[in-house]
C-alpha cells in the first residue's frame, strides 16, 4: 500500500483548508463574486454579442472570399461582412416592430373598450343564478372608469415624492443600462475585427503559463464548445422559422385574424425554449381576443398543439441533430437548465450539454481504445 508523501499531504491539507474557508465565508465570497460579475457585465455581454454576430459574419466572409486575392479589397472584406450582418439584424428588428407593435397597441385599445361589455356579460351570468348581489359591488368598481382614474390621480398626487424618486431611479437605471449596452456593442466590434490577434495572444498566454499540453486541451475544448453553440444558434433559428411558418399557414387556413403578425411573434419568441412559446401564445391570444373570443380559443388550442409538436418533434430533431445531442438529452438539458436559473440557463443548457456529451464520449472512446490496446499487447 502506497502512502502519500509530504508534498501530497501538504496539497491535500491546503485544499481542505481552502474548502473550509470557502464554506465558512461563502456569504462574503458570493457578494464579492456578484460585484465582480456586475463590473465585468459589459465585457461578458460584448463577448456574447461578438460570438452571436460572428456566426453570420463568418458566413458572409466565406462568400466574399474572392476579395482576399485583391490587396485593396482584402482590407474591407471583414468590415463589409460585419456591416451586412449588423444591417440584417437591424432590418429584422425593424420589420418585427413594424408588424407587431401597431397591432399590439390596437389590440390593447380594443380590449380596454370591451371591458365594460365584458363586465355586463359577467353580471348577466350571475343574475341568471341569483348571485348578482355578491359581485355587484366589485363589478361596479371595475366598470366605473371615472372612479378608477380619480383613484389613480389621487395616488399619484399623494405619493408625488415617492413617484418622482422612482422616476429618477428608473431614468438613471435606463441610462446606465444603455451605456453598458453601447459599450458592449463597441467592444464586440473590436473583438470581431481582431479575433485572430486576440486568439493568438490568448494562446501565447496559455502556453507560457500552462505549457503546450494545456494549450492543446484548451483548443480542443474550445472547438467543441464553438461547434455546439454555433450549431445550437443555427438549429434554434431553423426550428423557430419552421414553427412561425406553420403557425402562419395554420392561421390562414383557419381564417384567424393577424396571421402574419402572430406567426412572426410565435416564431421569434420560440427562440427561447420552454418560456418563449408560452409568451408568444399569450400575446397571440390577447391580439385575437380583441376581435373574437371564439377565435382566441381556437388559436389557444392551435398554439398548444404547435408547442407540443415543436417540443417533442421539431426541436429535438433539428437542434439535437445539429449539436450531436440525442433528443432525450435535449429535453433533459432544457428541464435542468430551467430549474437552475430560468431563461438564461435554458438558452445555455443545450449547447453546454452537447459539449459535455461530446467531450465525455470522446474520452470514453479514447480510454476504451487504450484499454483494448493494453489487453491485446
Amino acid at each position: 500500500m502506497r502512502y502519500p508523501n509530504r508534498e501530497e499531504l501538504v496539497r491535500i491539507g491546503l485544499t481542505a483548508f481552502l474548502v473550509y474557508l470557502g464554506i465558512y465565508y461563502w456569504g462574503g465570497i458570493s457578494r464579492m463574486l456578484m460585484t465582480l460579475l456586475a463590473a465585468f457585465t459589459p465585457v461578458i455581454l460584448g463577448c456574447v454579442i461578438a460570438y452571436i454576430v460572428n456566426v453570420p459574419m463568418s458566413f458572409f466572409e466565406q462568400r466574399l472570399a474572392w476579395m482576399a486575392g485583391k490587396p485593396r479589397l482584402a482590407k474591407v472584406r471583414r468590415p463589409i461582412a460585419l456591416l451586412i450582418s449588423i444591417a440584417i439584424g437591424f432590418l429584422m428588428a425593424a420589420v418585427l416592430l413594424r408588424f407587431i407593435m401597431p397591432e399590439l397597441m390596437q389590440s390593447i385599445r380594443m380590449m380596454s373598450q370591451k371591458v365594460p361589455q365584458a363586465v355586463e356579460a359577467v353580471r348577466a351570468v350571475f343574475r341568471d343564478f341569483d348571485l348578482e348581489v355578491m359581485v355587484d359591488e366589485q363589478l361596479n368598481q371595475l366598470s366605473d372608469w371615472d372612479k378608477i382614474q380619480m383613484q389613480v390621480s389621487s395616488y399619484l398626487m399623494s405619493g408625488a415624492g415617492g413617484f418622482m424618486g422612482s422616476v429618477v431611479t428608473g431614468v438613471s437605471s435606463v441610462l446606465s443600462s444603455t451605456f453598458e449596452v453601447v459599450l458592449s456593442v463597441i467592444l464586440a466590434i473590436y473583438i470581431l475585427m481582431s479575433k485572430e490577434q486576440l486568439g493568438a495572444q490568448l494562446g501565447r498566454l496559455l502556453k507560457t503559463y500552462g505549457g503546450s499540453e494545456l494549450l492543446e486541451r484548451a483548443i480542443y475544448v474550445g472547438k467543441v464548445l464553438d461547434h455546439s453553440f454555433s450549431s445550437f444558434i443555427i438549429g434554434r433559428c431553423i426550428s423557430s422559422l419552421i414553427l412561425g411558418a406553420v403557425c402562419t399557414v395554420s392561421m390562414l387556413v383557419l381564417r384567424l385574424p393577424y396571421a402574419m403578425t402572430i406567426g412572426t411573434v410565435v416564431g421569434v419568441t420560440n427562440i427561447v425554449p420552454v418560456v418563449g412559446p408560452f409568451f408568444g401564445g399569450i400575446i397571440g391570444t390577447l391580439l385575437i381576443f380583441s376581435t373574437s373570443t371564439i377565435d382566441a380559443l381556437v388559436f389557444l388550442v392551435l398554439v398548444l398543439i404547435l408547442q407540443q409538436l415543436d417540443a417533442n418533434v421539431v426541436f429535438p430533431r433539428v437542434v439535437g441533430s445539429s449539436t450531436g445531442l440525442p433528443g432525450i438529452w435535449v429535453l433533459v438539458a432544457v428541464a435542468v437548465g430551467g430549474g437552475l436559473g430560468g431563461v438564461p440557463f435554458v438558452l445555455l443548457s443545450v449547447p453546454v450539454a452537447a459539449s459535455i456529451y461530446q467531450l465525455v464520449g470522446n474520452d470514453i472512446r479514447a480510454r476504451s481504445t487504450s484499454v483494448e490496446a493494453v489487453e491485446e499487447g
